[in-house]
């Protein structure tokens, strides 16, 4: 099995206090046959010198987070791609399970577990117990044939580039499986205003993502039975105290996106 190259693309920018973290979880897989390839988007704190020391290809780009995957990937050697973000860290056999499966399914979806210093991060978790149940997600292992194929992420997006390529993917009649195998995503110390804010930038993206993406709104894939009521009853008795904090960023989002939808709509009657 460990005769095929996987190349690990990863974009940076001032991740200091995570990249270490991915690196080590990359390099202790127990699938051997790895090159880890940084995209570096121009920081300015110890991101690249971090990345030096463990020996990893870096490369310099003053684009955005899809271009960085993109200029990863062309970059890359291997007969398979696994796309992860500076702050994620990869449990021990990920890789191993990925290639194993790659044998059934063209495309691959990771889950993620959401975990963090803050009361507000360890709530985002619950969402992300949502997508595990209902195995929804972004595809993030695939064949690097079958990424250049469809064209990689695309350049023109600052926002929901994983989830357009997702679409595409999905749209080329790939089938897409899931790994038992999972990805911690880092918070740290996020609170309830950088949670919040982070959703206002992805929400006023949506009029760019409009202009820019190759995959109509119309297009996407709805997930139309999302399981959600089961997930909050096992949680009421596993994290209780958490049940409210999701509750909370649930509506603050909902109603961030209804405005802007709004605004949006009355903007382009007048314009």
């Amino acid at each position: 099995m460990n005769s095929e190259l996987v190349s690990v693309i990863i974009p940076t920018y001032n991740s200091q206090q995570t990249i270490s973290t991915c690196l080590k979880s990359i390099q202790k897989q127990t699938y051997g046959s790895i090159e880890i390839i940084v995209v570096d988007g121009g920081s300015t704190d110890s991101t690249v010198e971090i990345c030096n020391r463990y020996g990893v290809t870096v490369l310099e780009t003053n684009l955005g987070m899809a271009a960085a995957r993109k200029r990863g990937a062309k970059h890359a050697s291997g007969t398979w791609l696994f796309h992860v973000d500076s702050d994620m860290e990869l449990s021990d056999r990920v890789i191993e399970e990925c290639v194993r499966q790659a044998r059934d399914y063209d495309a691959l979806i990771i889950p993620e577990i959401n975990v963090g210093t803050t009361y507000w991060a360890q709530c985002t978790d619950i969402g992300k117990r949502v997508s595990r149940h209902n195995q929804i997600g972004n595809v993030r292992f695939f064949p690097r044939e079958l990424y250049m194929s469809v064209g990689g992420h695309n350049s023109d997006l600052l926002n929901r580039e994983d989830r357009e390529l997702h679409e595409i993917v999905k749209q080329e009649g790939a089938s897409i499986g899931h790994t038992t195998e999972t990805i911690i995503h880092h918070l740290n110390g996020m609170g309830l205003r950088d949670i919040l804010s982070k959703r206002m930038r992805y929400v006023q993206s949506l009029k760019e993502f409009e202009e820019r993406s190759r995959v109509s709104e119309a297009q996407f894939d709805r997930e139309k039975s999302v399981d959600v009521l089961d997930v909050l009853f096992i949680e009421l008795f596993n994290r209780p105290k958490k049940i409210p904090g999701f509750l909370l960023i649930t509506a603050i989002n909902f109603i961030i996106l209804r405005m802007v939808l709004f605004y949006n709509r009355v903007r382009r009657q007048f314009i």
